[in-house]
């Protein structure tokens, strides 16, 4: 029998209705488990819990916390690793652990969310759970994942964990970058997707957090902030084409500042082909253009550089 780990760390999965709001609650641990065996059979789990968090409240000590955890159990006998976490956060963990641990690890890691409590019909969590076993027992597969059932989709999704995009406003689902995810899962079977492109992954396992990066969002009249002191890098998130405002004298003044401090300048979501007036001035504003890739793997990258 697969011997699994599924290490809990709370959100929306571990977490129940009461006295009008959704709180973590630790007996929802055993409830995932308990459902998984009474709807597809026994199963061998183990479990941890560095942690208890709504994933919002979530921090670089959880994070470092759970890369611990991890790492010290991947050097067990487990076929792979299961981390209940909250959807709002769950890129940032994703693309952290894939960063950290994506290129050694040997068995699959794959994180698991819900849209609502488990005790809600509507929840996707069980699913999304059962397909991640599914995906560690049939894929072969190794490195960092998200397992996760939309539900405008009639399969769950696997994503490998420094592609998966932020939400869009008001929806829980969950995509790749460029639409591409890693797989499905059909009827308890991985099934890889034939038009998936492997990306140049860079090995961030000496790395830890360190340091503040200030993330923006290009926006219509956006306002710039006075740069903190502490800043180590500055995110820049560029409209669909990876544009910014650069005819405004008030960005070029905030980027002519961040030079004066000596803070890098970085633009994600730009990508060859969209050669626009406006991105000719990326050079002398120091505007450094990252690889195309999810921008929250992005922001995950700076913070351990």
């Amino acid at each position: 029998m697969t011997k699994l780990l599924t290490v809990f760390t709370g959100g929306t999965i571990g977490s129940t209705r009461a006295n009008g709001a959704i709180s973590p609650d630790g007996k929802n641990s055993a409830l995932l488990l308990e459902l998984y065996q009474e709807k597809y059979g026994a199963a061998d789990f183990d479990s941890a819990a560095p942690y208890t968090v709504l994933s919002e409240n979530l921090s670089a000590d959880n994070l470092k916390a759970l890369r611990r955890c991890v790492e010290e159990n991947l050097r067990k006998d487990y076929s792979g690793i299961i981390i209940t976490h909250g959807t709002d956060t769950l890129q940032y963990t994703a693309a952290y652990l894939d960063l950290v641990l994506g290129l050694q690890a040997p068995v699959p890691v794959v994180l698991v969310s819900a849209n609502y409590p488990l005790t809600d019909s509507r929840s996707n969590g069980l699913s999304n759970f059962a397909a991640a076993v599914d995906f560690i027992k049939t894929s072969g597969e190794r490195g960092v994942f998200v397992s996760y059932h939309n539900t405008t989709e009639e399969y769950a999704t696997i994503h490998r964990g420094a592609d998966v995009l932020p939400h869009l406003p008001l929806d829980d689902c969950v995509f790749s970058l460029f639409n591409e995810p890693f797989g499905t899962v059909k009827n308890g079977v991985f099934v890889k997707n034939p038009a998936y492109a492997e990306r140049d992954r860079a090995d961030f396992s000496a790395c830890e957090l360190n340091g503040r990066v200030l993330y923006l969002r290009a926006h219509v009249g956006m306002l710039l902030p006075e740069i903190p002191g502490n800043t180590k890098a500055i995110l820049l998130e560029g409209f669909h084409s990876g544009t910014l405002p650069t005819a405004s004298g008030e960005f070029s003044a905030f980027c002519r500042a961040a030079k004066a401090k000596s803070i890098p300048l970085y633009l994600t979501g730009s990508q060859a082909g969209f050669e626009y007036e406006s991105k000719q001035a990326f050079e002398n504003l120091g505007i450094q253009v990252l690889p195309p890739m999810s921008p929250v793997a992005a922001y995950m990258m700076l913070w351990l550089k």
